[in-house]
């Protein structure tokens, strides 16, 4: 995730992106990927709120934190805007002290194609030390996007030692049975995501069942469908998982990706209102 763009944020100031470091350095270090549109980051409150129930878990949470961060994303908005792109907060600490740095990060967004053929993932035997914070893991990741590459695969489902899938590498995952119930992984397996968070919500609202039981990998193909949720697919179906290959157009998830859309337009309104 390398900074791109002109600018970037770091402790109150907008600099120059020549002048800085593409992560600062620190013993521990928070952060969120939001995605932007028009330089509107979606779901803000969401993404703040997760930071800091990340950052409550080891120190105590920065004085005003979320106006700081909104107000930077503004400022760097301000300065310079795309389209659509995705934004990184990373909030690192030395031992008491913490630094704030924001900046736009290269970003992909799935085609048509993919949401109406699905894409091909991968099996990946690994873990999150500890999945209910977002950390920076560079060799994780790294090591993730070097397979990733090798098998030409869109995402990496994490297998556990015990042989359940959690999670994707940088997604949520579910799987869906022929009468239409969706399973996923307990909360306390995953990163639990904001388009994760919502989809849950709809299918609670629409009656759609979900069970929180991790799959195992060795029987994915008792599943009829399977689709990713996360920043940049937000509700993306699945063709393949490694040689196991899935319906892709189902009404479900269909439906569960327009609400989806909805939510984003509606996160959008909300943040001008408050502009």
């Amino acid at each position: 995730m390398d900074c791109i763009g002109k600018y970037y944020y770091s402790d109150g100031l907008i600099m120059p992106a020549a002048s800085g470091e593409d992560t600062p350095p620190g013993e521990t270090s928070f952060y969120e990927v939001i995605r932007t549109s028009g330089g509107i980051p979606l779901f803000l409150e969401d993404h703040i709120q997760r930071l800091q129930d990340g950052i409550a878990t080891r120190y105590p949470v920065p004085e005003n934190l979320g106006p700081l961060i909104a107000s930077a994303i503004s400022a760097l908005a301000e300065r310079e805007s795309f389209p659509q792109i995705n934004i990184r907060v990373t909030v690192a600490f030395v031992g008491q002290e913490h630094s704030l740095h924001i900046c736009y990060v290269t970003s992909s967004y799935p085609t048509g194609k993919m949401y109406s053929e699905g894409v091909n993932v991968m099996l990946y035997h690994a873990e999150r030390f500890d999945p209910g914070v977002k950390l920076l893991n560079t060799r994780m990741r790294l090591a993730i996007y070097a397979e990733l590459e090798k098998r030409q695969a869109y995402e990496a489902l994490l297998v556990n030692p015990d042989g359940f899938i959690t999670e994707g590498s940088r997604s949520n995952v579910f799987f869906v049975t022929s009468d239409g119930c969706l399973y996923t992984a307990p909360d306390k397996m995953v990163l639990g995501g904001i388009t994760r968070k919502y989809i849950i919500d709809i299918c609670r609202k629409e009656g759609t069942e979900v069970y929180f039981e991790p799959v195992e990998a060795s029987l994915i193909s008792m599943f009829t469908a399977v689709f990713l949720t996360g920043t940049s697919p937000m509700v993306m179906p699945v063709e393949r998982i490694d040689n196991v290959r899935f319906v892709t157009s189902v009404a479900l998830v269909d439906k569960l990706r327009r609400e989806y859309e909805f939510l984003v337009a509606d996160s959008i309104r909300r943040y001008i209102g408050k502009a």
